[in-house]
């Protein structure tokens, strides 16, 4: 399955997304992207390239080999499926970026626009059997890179968290330059999410410390957190 949504979205953090990357003209979420990131920063020669979601295609999100297609990194999907079974992350965003060694660089992006997308009861990991083994043990190998304790619980309620970053983990094994952008709308009234990036820290600081993360780990310069003040824009396109 390539895909979880297409399709124009009408509120959230999907159409909010969607704006960015097809060019709403008030906000560059390039400069916003590399303005957090040193280490991408000093990576990219260019501009970013995005790959979705994009309104000629539909707006589609891509998941498992089709998302490395995108990315130009098809060689891969064999690889993948024996770190992750099928359904995987579904990335709000992809994007390319050109790199000073005359490679290129992979931009991965969740977007959250109100604080129950973090996680609740009702977002543990579902996978049973076969699939279910092969993500505790991948979510093991993650944990045991980034320091994280063995007992640790990353298929509870912040499991779309932790599997977007043992994904980061496993590209970053293959000596791909990538990143992870973790982006958080401010100020969607509509979605009544938080109003300023002091309110979404107190509840990713939460997170972070269930999930057993330390401050500093292998990863820490390839997550990217973003704040984008929405400033209640009402938006056509």
């Amino acid at each position: 399955m390539a895909r979880r949504h297409s399709g124009r979205a009408v509120k959230g953090s999907r159409f909010h997304l969607q704006c960015l990357v097809n060019g709403d003209p008030r906000i560059d979420l390039n400069n916003f992207i590399l303005a957090r990131s040193q280490s991408l920063s000093d990576y990219a020669n260019g501009q970013f390239e995005w790959k979705s979601p994009l309104k000629s295609q539909g707006y589609i999100e891509y998941r498992d080999a089709a998302f490395l297609t995108q990315v130009g990194l098809p060689q891969l999907g064999e690889c993948l499926s024996s770190f992750w079974p099928r359904l995987g992350p579904c990335w709000d965003a992809l994007a390319t970026v050109p790199g000073k060694d005359y490679g290129h660089g992979v931009i991965l992006v969740e977007a959250k626009s109100h604080v129950t997308e973090l996680g609740t009861n009702s977002s543990v990991c579902g996978a049973k059997a076969k699939s279910l083994n092969l993500i505790k043990a991948s979510l093991e190998i993650s944990k045991k890179a980034l320091g994280v304790e063995k007992e640790t619980d990353w298929l509870g309620k912040y499991y779309q968290y932790a599997n977007r970053l043992a994904h980061l983990y496993w590209l970053n094994s293959q000596q791909i330059p990538v990143w992870m952008v973790f982006l958080y709308f401010m100020g969607d009234i509509n979605q009544r999410g938080p109003e300023a990036e002091l309110d979404w820290r107190k509840h990713l600081t939460l997170m972070k410390t269930e999930l057993g993360l330390l401050e500093n780990h292998i990863l820490s310069d390839r997550i990217v957190e973003v704040f984008i003040p929405l400033e209640h824009r009402d938006i056509h396109m």
